[in-house]
């Protein structure tokens, strides 16, 4: 029935398309995930509230980001379905991802590189080799797509640090589109079609206020390895809830800086925190964003 589904959902933006051949040769085009029903409105922590004034005390991160609330948003299997069509050649879930991933992976290279040029060469070539080999992407091995996805950006940056200019903003936005150049990497090296339309079923989920001066964006949810990727945004001077991690924690600024514990993080920085230890202090004097893969059973202290 789902792919019955997402077949139709994608119909519509198939037509008239040159469509490219599978490296598999199998049609994998109809799996690709429905993301219209993964965007419906939560309560936030005020409307869950008992009361009608103020934030009712919350025990874990999932209570704060309402994950529970919300059903089953945005399945992590969802990215993952996405990786493994591109692995099967699939243009159309490359192009998804990259309008899901792009701004987030281009803003991190290029607060590390310092350069929008740089920047969108790495952001280019990042995802001409996700193309090349998404087959060898492992979910138990690799953590979740955006993490996974992260964590390359982050690599492929290093290598282009050369320049120090500053950079303005939170989300960045490259100064020209990026993908006909995925799509004619593509064409050059594996003689395809290229894909230019995107499809029309992601939409990106809004800002919640989850409590006073702290917001996020919750991008995808995997029930079954107990993990959500999700961007936070603080306002100047907030202060995040002291937690113990349940599990992983993976943290990309983007933007402004965050003090974690006696280390203090710019944008573009990274902080990796094992299961079973605690963060008594994490506060932004100037406001920051960042990309925040975790365990929704963090325990707030």
């Amino acid at each position: 029935m789902r792919e019955r589904r997402l077949a139709r959902e994608l119909r519509g933006t198939r037509d008239g398309l040159e469509r490219p051949s599978p490296r598999s040769g199998t049609d994998l085009a109809s799996k690709l995930p429905n993301d219209r029903e993964q965007h419906k409105p939560s309560m936030s922590a005020t409307d869950r509230s008992s009361g009608s004034q103020g934030y009712r005390p919350v025990a874990t991160l999932g209570d704060v980001i309402g994950t529970e609330d919300a059903g089953q948003p945005l399945a992590e299997r969802d990215w993952v379905v996405l990786v493994n069509l591109i692995a099967a050649g699939d243009q159309r879930a490359l192009r998804q991802l990259f309008e899901r991933t792009h701004r987030l992976v281009f803003s991190l290279i290029a607060r590390i590189a310092h350069s929008r040029s740089a920047a969108e060469g790495v952001t280019v070539e990042l995802f001409l080799d996700l193309w090349r080999r998404a087959g060898a992407y492992l979910p138990d091995n690799d953590g979740p797509v955006l993490a996974w996805l992260m964590a390359q950006a982050r690599a492929k940056a290093l290598e282009w640090l050369r320049e120090d200019q500053t950079l303005d903003g939170e989300i960045l936005e490259p100064a020209t589109p990026l993908w006909g150049a995925v799509a004619k990497g593509i064409t050059q090296e594996f003689g395809l079609l290229p894909v230019f339309t995107a499809p029309q079923n992601w939409l990106e989920p809004e800002w919640r206020e989850v409590a006073p001066g702290i917001a996020c964006k919750l991008l995808a949810a995997d029930e079954e390895r107990d993990r959500v990727s999700m961007l936070v945004r603080l306002a100047p001077g907030t202060h995040y809830p002291p937690h113990t991690h349940a599990g992983v924690e993976e943290l990309h600024l983007l933007h402004g800086e965050l003090w974690i514990g006696e280390r203090k993080l710019h944008a573009g920085d990274y902080n990796r925190a094992e299961p079973g230890t605690s963060d008594a202090r994490v506060f932004s004097e100037t406001g920051c964003s960042c990309v925040l893969i975790t365990s929704p059973h963090d325990r707030l202290l």
